[in-house]
């Protein structure tokens, strides 16, 4: 789940600065790093927006743009430099906020992430992702109620859209063995379109066998496969945890965890779980 980095558009320059040849040519690296990042180059679309901010060092989004590329790359100081400086260039926009609070929930910066989501919120009242963000933060450090209100105000906020927010509610309710989650989400997933999301939520609900929902993972381009990898790993064994199986589920959180996809909250809630205790079954009385 990106949920976590918000996309960065490249946002119109005013007049005088589109003439200026070098913001030009720094617009063009810029989408040329864009490109690469969606096709998963990290390396090479941080060496293009390092050109970009070389040529127009005011503009915030190639920073951003940067900042998110070095989450991924595990370059957790310099991604925080970097949106920290998107933040100097204009404190006016969320994302950055967002975007360097998945940076610090990295480093294991669990307030100050929430002090960012925080802040993105305060600009943003509407930002689901912000909210969505926040409550995985709490959840971490174990503020299951505060987690749950932010769950709640991303899918009142971002309604059908908010489907990860309803995802983390039925793990952290099936954990606590409250309401009837599963029965709960199909409903809800029996409406959704077809798609990844829709595959998660059937897993969820119980209407994918393991074996399924693997297989359905690794449809798609190398970079859509290895973000599904990650999730469905991360589900899997939140699935296998809530059985009882701890020793099945720490073998898909260090799956999960192999992805190093640093910027997705599965990644970081797969390496919290390997961090905590975990009891084989074969040794529970």
């Amino acid at each position: 789940m990106l949920v976590a980095v918000a996309s960065v558009l490249l946002a119109a320059a005013p007049l005088c600065r589109a003439q200026d040849p070098n913001v030009a040519q720094a617009k063009i690296f810029y989408e040329s790093g864009t490109a690469l990042a969606g096709r998963g180059d990290l390396d090479g679309a941080i060496a293009e927006f390092s050109k970009a901010i070389g040529l127009d060092p005011k503009n915030p989004l190639a920073y951003s743009a940067r900042g998110n590329a070095k989450i991924n790359t595990g370059e957790l100081e310099d991604a925080i430099a970097d949106h920290t400086k998107a933040i100097e260039l204009d404190p006016t926009r969320r994302t950055p906020y967002i975007n360097r609070g998945v940076a610090k929930v990295d480093k294991n910066d669990l307030d100050g992430a929430m002090a960012d989501y925080s802040k993105a919120i305060a600009l943003d009242p509407k930002a689901a992702s912000a909210y969505l963000n926040r409550g995985n933060a709490r959840l971490e450090k174990g503020d299951t109620a505060g987690a749950r209100a932010d769950y709640a105000q991303a899918i009142q906020l971002a309604k059908d859209e908010a489907a990860y927010a309803r995802f983390a509610l039925f793990v952290l309710m099936s954990r606590q063995k409250t309401g009837q989650p599963a029965a709960e989400l199909s409903s809800l997933v029996r409406r959704w379109k077809p798609g990844w999301k829709k595959t998660l939520g059937q897993f969820l609900a119980g209407e994918l066998t393991e074996a399924e929902f693997f297989e359905l993972s690794v449809q798609g381009d190398i970079k859509t496969v290895r973000e599904q990898k990650c999730e469905a790993f991360y589900y899997a064994g939140a699935v296998r945890l809530i059985k009882g199986e701890a020793v099945e589920a720490r073998a898909l959180f260090e799956k999960c965890v192999a992805t190093q996809l640093h910027s997705f909250s599965e990644f970081q809630f797969a390496r919290a779980e390997l961090s905590r205790p975990v009891i084989p079954e074969k040794s529970k009385p």
